[in-house]
């Protein structure tokens, strides 16, 4: 059973609870380990991203939150990095999850996760009405990305499928689109073999998804080239902190895995460690 969460938004960036109120209803829940996140400062400025004034502060409240609690849960200070992010060192961070939230042409910047309708305007505005071009551009960016930075877990490999439930915006059978998703997968394995995909429940919580990221198809593949996989809530609320974890390790085994991965501080640091289902 997973008793950790390490995706985990607050107040300081676009989460709706302060960190302490994150960690007291984790410890409620019989947590072991939270860890928290945040999306680190972007140029330009996106409204859902901690504002680079506030770095100082947060970090004061984490390290605050350990001393008080360290007793009773372990909590890690993590970072979510966006391909866009500035002014941060992930050096400084317990570990870093990696995600591109945008696509974006010139001056116009279109958050992928926004609305189904900002998905569509993209992909009009920048791919000239291609699905197809859309993808091939996101999935190129994830991966360029993740072999650049070299993260300890990949966010919601396939954002771009958060509106598309039951093929809404697009076929995400397609054969040509699977192609794209798997080769992105493919090239962080080649360049990154030791990092961990999220099995993300977020969306699930908050538009009401039915399943997690990654797709079926794509956490098959992912299980097929040996990867490692953690579960995270990507929560951003007290009670999303494992919302629907018990249908994110039914997909996980449905895929064939025997093993997800937690992250825990082993001398210090963050490190996978490997859970039985």
């Amino acid at each position: 059973m997973v008793h950790s969460n390490c995706h985990t938004h607050t107040v300081f960036c676009d989460g709706k609870n302060t960190p302490e109120e994150m960690l007291l209803a984790a410890i409620d829940k019989g947590f072991s380990c939270l860890g928290f996140s945040f999306h680190g400062p972007m140029t330009p400025d996106a409204v859902w991203t901690i504002r680079p004034e506030k770095l100082p502060a947060y970090t004061a409240e984490i390290r605050r939150l350990q001393n008080v609690y360290g007793d009773r849960i372990e909590i890690l200070h993590g970072i979510e990095l966006d391909r866009d992010c500035c002014g941060v060192d992930p050096a400084d961070y317990d570990y870093m999850i990696a995600a591109v939230h945008q696509l974006t042409g010139g001056e116009l910047h279109y958050d992928v996760d926004d609305t189904a309708a900002t998905l569509r305007t993209c992909r009009d505005t920048l791919y000239g009405g291609s699905w197809l071009a859309l993808a091939a551009d996101y999935y190129d960016r994830v991966a360029e990305f993740t072999c650049r930075v070299r993260p300890t877990i990949v966010a919601h490999l396939d954002l771009i499928e958060k509106f598309n439930e039951d093929n809404a915006l697009f076929d995400s059978g397609d054969p040509a689109y699977q192609a794209l998703a798997c080769d992105c997968a493919d090239r962080i394995l080649a360049a990154c073999p030791d990092v961990l995909f999220e099995v993300n429940t977020g969306a699930m919580y908050r538009c009401g998804k039915k399943q997690p990221y990654p797709a079926p198809f794509l956490l098959r593949h992912l299980y097929e080239r040996g990867a490692k996989v953690i579960v995270t809530a990507d929560a951003h609320t007290t009670d999303a902190l494992d919302f629907a974890f018990d249908k994110a390790l039914a997909a996980i085994r449905a895929a064939g895995f025997d093993t997800v991965y937690e992250l825990r501080k082993v001398d210090g640091k963050a490190k996978a460690v490997s859970v039985k289902l």
